[in-house]
């Protein structure tokens, strides 16, 4: 796993890069990519019951996992801290037990130019046993990233055998028609980020047309605008799918993204408030 700094947390206690410790391994792997601004995670409660709703999926659920990690994350930015940087947290399973492990890692958020461009997305015919739980998928993963790399693209989307695009190798996505109806995919076919469940609450809240259904592959042309959402690119227009060009200045996706950065704001406001309660 690559991780980023000199520490990094596991089952209890702060190691060093350097330091020798037993490799983690287990039968499966859970986890969650938090971003962190200035040392505070942003939507902490949110990731957490994601992870827990995941594990609970194949495993009795640790209703302590939230403050363990909450833990390991307050001493492992003790010693080390970042401007802005993703955490990932880890839970490994061999059979009842469970490791935690808790690193800063390498982070790639979108330039200035890439936000007011737009970004080149390819496509890429895969799909998730399970949509619904994040799990490890090193061997996706590494295929995805390899493909993103030689053809100079910053996402894949998936597409699955019926030629259904489901989300990003590691977001979500939403499309735009000429009326500004947004059309994401179900959520039974997709992993729901955090940002993807923000999105949609925002949608909601400001009367902004929301649609769900599956969107083909050959359906591509027949929208006006499209962005993806995620940890990393939060809400971020995409300039090209392909071949397939798209308006990238669409005051919807403006709207969603600024109204985002403001929920960003008040959870950052709302963890420092709740650590000076404790």
């Amino acid at each position: 796993m690559d991780c980023i700094g000199e520490f990094y947390y596991l089952n209890g206690r702060i190691h060093s890069i350097g330091e020798e410790v037993p490799a983690l391994s287990g039968e499966v792997s859970f986890y969650e990519v938090i971003r962190t601004r200035n040392g505070i995670p942003l939507f902490f409660d949110e990731h957490m019951k994601r992870l827990s709703n995941g594990i609970a999926t194949r495993y009795d659920p640790d209703h302590d996992i939230a403050e363990r990690v909450a833990a390991g994350f307050d001493a492992l930015v003790s010693r080390e801290s970042f401007t802005e940087m993703n955490v990932r947290v880890t839970v490994t399973f061999i059979g009842r037990e469970y490791s935690l492990h808790i690193c800063f890692i390498p982070s790639f958020y979108p330039t200035e130019k890439m936000m007011r461009d737009g970004v080149r997305l390819i496509l890429f015919r895969a799909e998730r046993d399970d949509p619904g739980v994040k799990i490890e998928n090193n061997r996706l993963r590494m295929t995805v990233d390899s493909e993103l790399q030689s053809r100079q693209a910053y996402e894949a989307l998936l597409v699955n055998r019926e030629g259904l695009i489901t989300e990003g190798s590691r977001s979500n996505v939403f499309f735009i028609t000429e009326e500004d109806l947004l059309v994401t995919p179900p959520d039974s076919m997709v992993l729901s980020g955090i940002t993807r469940e923000k999105v949609i609450c925002l949608c909601r809240t400001e009367g902004i047309r929301l649609m769900f259904r599956s969107v083909a592959e050959t359906d591509l042309p027949g929208f006006r605008s499209l962005f993806i959402t995620g940890t990393s690119p939060m809400v971020l227009s995409v300039q090209s799918v392909e071949k397939h060009h798209f308006e990238v200045a669409c005051p919807v996706t403006e709207k969603l993204r600024l109204l985002y950065e403001q929920l960003v704001l008040d959870s950052i406001s709302s963890y420092k408030m709740r650590n000076r309660k404790d």
